[in-house]
């Protein structure tokens, strides 16, 4: 295919899509008008209570039909942009993309967006923004410097132009639907009288924001140099000894997160010391802000749960506070869950979920799995060996479970570690247990035509329509999987894998993968496995 029928191919290709979004809002129930797609200028804050049309709007972005669509146009566009642009500008957009992090942290830092959402659809100018700012960090006791409003415009500028913001007039900006993710909800009174609590009570986007341009963006900036240490351009991160000889870093040093905080501890461990105090408490807003890589959803319809006999045990492994296991319990009340995690987060679990059921309004059998024993919680190590038998409300002693669920934890360590960890669970059972691992798996960038002995069912060797000149893995429509890939191995020493990577390690931990599924326009991978 010559280069112009492939971009004519992309850019039809884009027609195509748009036109079945298009069809989506269009085809309403009778006697209603046909919606628009929801505008990049128009905030839609979570916090804020919406018209029904705005409302309905909002909801169809999710539609499966939407989804597939979308994520064939920014595919495509992404494709459009690298093959058109000049590549010395290209160059120059992704040696610079850290300069956008650093731009999103102080946007947050420094409450813009939640001063913008104060100020309307006019916005504010750059000089009242900045005079904000000062009073709510409390400049006027001397002990802060005025904030430069000329730096503040260029920050704002830069985000406008990656349509972060709006800037309606000449140094006047204001929110737009993809800042609005941000705002807390917080007044400016309240961030005035208790900053520390900006994320309390809130959806965590703000505090993941937070938490990406802190550890995650300052880690990842020492990638190569904790990857090739005896580099020349390592050397100011090394140890003088004298002025004629330089020791390598310490090699304990696993992770770049080691390197650039200089600690030998892990990251979890480094949360907990009494200085990181504030950061822990983000780190747990900013998982319940996560949430939005996957859909509760998914996980209630990707897997035949309500196959399952009466009083079926499942054990979430690694389960933190039972946020998944109560879903799943509400959707399948005949099946009854255990949730295991260490023990300090096992003694306040039935208490955080009861309040986060209460608080988010959530429906009141979401607290009644914890108290009528359809959800329940037990101290478990997963990298010990399982006990020989736990006694479950409702179902009596059992010596293995239906099902082992393990959701969001492979990701977050390395091979050694997760092969132990699948190690225990296969020890601990029979052959009628099975194992779903639910985690992101990322596809090649290529068409997957390896010739497997044994395909796996479910397994797909391309995401990108057939004969599409698409990237295989969707290219930048999948670009936050490989994202979060590199977080990890800066901030753990672990992945996101692929479906082969994932496979060889269950099997060397004594478990066959048997199938996998994902849900429309998402990487999360249902993956499922039985004893060998």
């Amino acid at each position: 295919m010559s280069t112009f029928a492939t971009l004519r191919a992309l850019h039809a290709l884009i027609g195509d899509a748009l036109g079945e979004i298009e069809g989506v809002y269009r085809t309403r129930p009778e006697g209603t008008s046909p919606l628009d797609y929801p505008s990049l200028d128009v905030p839609h804050y979570n916090t804020a209570a919406h018209g029904a049309a705005q409302e309905a709007a909002e909801k169809l972005t999710s539609d499966p039909t939407v989804v597939t669509a979308m994520d064939k146009i920014v595919a495509a566009c992404g494709q459009l942009a690298a093959s058109l642009h000049r590549p010395f500008f290209q160059l120059v957009d992704v040696t610079t993309a850290g300069h956008v992090t650093s731009c999103m942290q102080f946007l947050e830092a420094s409450h813009t967006v939640e001063i913008l959402r104060a100020a309307g659809a006019g916005g504010m100018h750059v000089r009242k923004i900045a005079r904000t700012i000062d009073e709510l960090r409390g400049v006027q006791d001397g002990s802060v410097h005025a904030l430069d409003s000329s730096k503040l415009g260029h920050i704002l500028r830069v985000l406008a132009t990656h349509h972060w913001l709006k800037e309606v007039r000449p140094d006047v900006f204001a929110n737009n639907r993809l800042s609005a993710q941000i705002d807390t909800g917080k007044s400016l009174d309240q961030l005035r009288a208790g900053p520390e609590k900006k994320y309390d009570d809130t959806d965590g986007v703000a505090a993941l924001v937070a938490m990406h341009g802190d550890e995650f963006h300052k880690s990842i900036a020492h990638l190569t140099d904790q990857l090739l240490p005896t580099l020349e351009r390592s050397v100011s991160l090394r140890r003088p000894l004298d002025r004629d000889r330089i020791v390598p870093l310490p090699p304990t040093y696993k992770t770049p997160f080691s390197l650039t905080f200089r600690t030998n501890l892990g990251y979890f461990e480094w949360l907990k010391l009494p200085e990181n105090k504030a950061r822990l408490v983000r780190f747990g807003r900013a998982m319940y802000g996560a949430r939005g890589w996957e859909v509760a959803e998914n996980f209630i319809h990707a897997y035949p749960w309500k196959g399952l006999p009466q009083d079926a045990v499942i054990i979430d492994v690694g389960g933190g506070i039972g946020s998944t296991s109560i879903v799943l319990a509400e959707a399948y009340p005949h099946l009854r869950f255990v949730v295991q995690n260490r023990e300090h987060v096992v003694d306040i679990a039935p208490t955080v979920s009861i309040t986060v059921a209460v608080q988010k309004a959530w429906d009141a059998a979401h607290a009644k799995s914890i108290e009528s024993g359809k959800v329940s919680f037990k101290a478990q190590d997963f990298f010990q060996p399982q006990p020989r038998s736990i006694r479950v409300s409702g179902a009596g002693t059992i010596s293995s479970p239906a099902v082992y669920l393990v959701r969001g934890c492979t990701h977050k360590w390395p091979d050694v570690d997760v092969v132990k960890m699948l190690r225990h669970l296969r020890n601990s059972v029979g052959s009628g247990t099975e194992l779903l691992i639910v985690d992101m798996l990322l596809p090649l960038a290529c068409v997957d035509d390896g010739e497997e002995e044994e395909p796996i069912p479910g397994a797909v060797r391309s995401l990108a329509p057939v004969g599409s000149p698409l990237l295989a893995n969707l290219g930048k429509a999948s670009a936050h999987g490989y994202m979060l890939d590199i977080s990890m191995m800066g901030m753990l020493n672990s992945k996101e894998r692929t479906l082969r990577e994932l496979s060889a390690l269950a099997r060397a931990a004594g478990w066959k993968v048997t199938g996998t599924t994902r849900a429309t326009g998402s990487l999360w991978a249902y993956t499922s496995a039985t004893p060998i």
